[in-house]
């Protein structure tokens, strides 16, 4: 018999993995009920080792769990990833071993937004560009009317994820930018009005194209030499989503040929950018170093995952759970 995690000499009887840095709350709440182990680093050696007796494992954005961390857990009930996506994680595989996934989708949606709306604007009135330029001793040649108030452009959401959501709503209520959108999978706004539209409607009326479309086969590259022609030349490009989404020597060649007005971005094919990459040497391109969701608000929101991995091992259904594949 068990009692809220306990045996009945008083040892807890359930063992959390945890393999990326959690805060102490999070940390707290999974000792009430299991000993928790904190590993030094998240390699595949060191997961597939620490898995022999876990019953739950808990990871952030950086720890890959495979197949083979997964099967290495003959106890392992439930993987709890600190995050809004579930990138990294072979959902086929606990699929199949009938293992639970959950995940914070809730957390850095109005972070991610804001920073996309700032990314837009930034782009959009050239404010890194006439920043350096006042630096650099310019003042008098700058003061030329350039760019045109978001109410009389059109913004193309390219998927419609909690972000994509938050920001229809956010240009709609603040700035009346009017809004059309492409979902793959058919959703609808729920947050903001705007018109649904073909994928090549969208790449040819946008005057910002915002991705927002998770990563699977079919998206992977759906920005490419072939969609980026079918831009408006004027067109901005931003993607605080996922960073394969890009084609990133397809949009380096569009950049500096201009077939494009300019590019944001968050996110890349690769992380951190290497120092040879190609975006890093274009005109008209702002990058970040995938901060759009680092706020201190959603910094903490995140380890409420805690929660469902209790949920989870008491047998109770959890919050956000991860749909996962039954074709395995």
């Amino acid at each position: 018999m068990s009692f809220g995690g306990t045996d009945m000499s008083g040892s807890k009887q359930f063992h959390v993995v945890v393999a990326e840095p959690f805060d102490s709350k999070a940390l707290s709440r999974l000792e009430e009920i299991a000993r928790v182990t904190v590993l030094e680093d998240s390699a595949p050696e060191t997961l597939v080792n620490a898995m022999a007796d876990a019953d739950a494992l808990c990871v952030r954005s950086k720890a890959h769990v495979t197949a083979r961390v997964i099967n290495a857990g003959n106890r392992l009930k439930v993987i709890a990833r600190a995050s809004p996506t579930v990138d990294h994680i072979d959902l086929r595989a606990a699929s199949r071993r009938n293992i639970h996934v959950v995940y914070a989708p809730h957390v850095a949606v109005t972070s991610t937004a804001e920073f996309t709306l700032g990314l837009m604007l930034a782009l959009h009135r050239r404010i890194p560009f006439l920043d350096r330029a006042v630096r650099d001793g310019e003042f008098e040649s700058l003061r030329v009317p350039a760019g045109r108030e978001l109410a009389h452009m059109t913004l193309g959401l390219l998927g419609l994820d909690p972000v994509a959501q938050r920001l229809g709503r956010m240009v709609t209520a603040a700035f009346e930018m009017p809004v059309i959108y492409h979902d793959p999978a058919g959703a609808k706004p729920t947050d903001f009005t705007g018109r649904a539209v073909s994928l090549d409607e969208l790449f040819a009326e946008s005057d910002v194209l915002s991705l927002h479309l998770g990563l699977s086969s079919t998206t992977r590259g759906i920005i490419n030499i072939q969609s980026l022609a079918k831009l408006k030349s004027t067109a901005l490009l931003v993607n605080t989503a996922r960073g394969p989404l890009v084609d990133s020597a397809a949009l380096a060649q569009a950049l500096r040929r201009k077939m494009i007005g300019g590019a944001a971005l968050d996110v890349f094919d690769l992380e951190p950018l290497p120092a040879d990459h190609p975006l890093r040497r274009v005109p008209n391109c702002i990058l970040t170093p995938h901060v759009a969701g680092a706020t201190l608000d959603a910094s903490s929101e995140r380890f409420t995952v805690a929660d469902d991995v209790v949920r989870v091992l008491l047998g109770q259904p959890p919050v956000y759970p991860v749909a996962l594949p039954a074709d395995v």
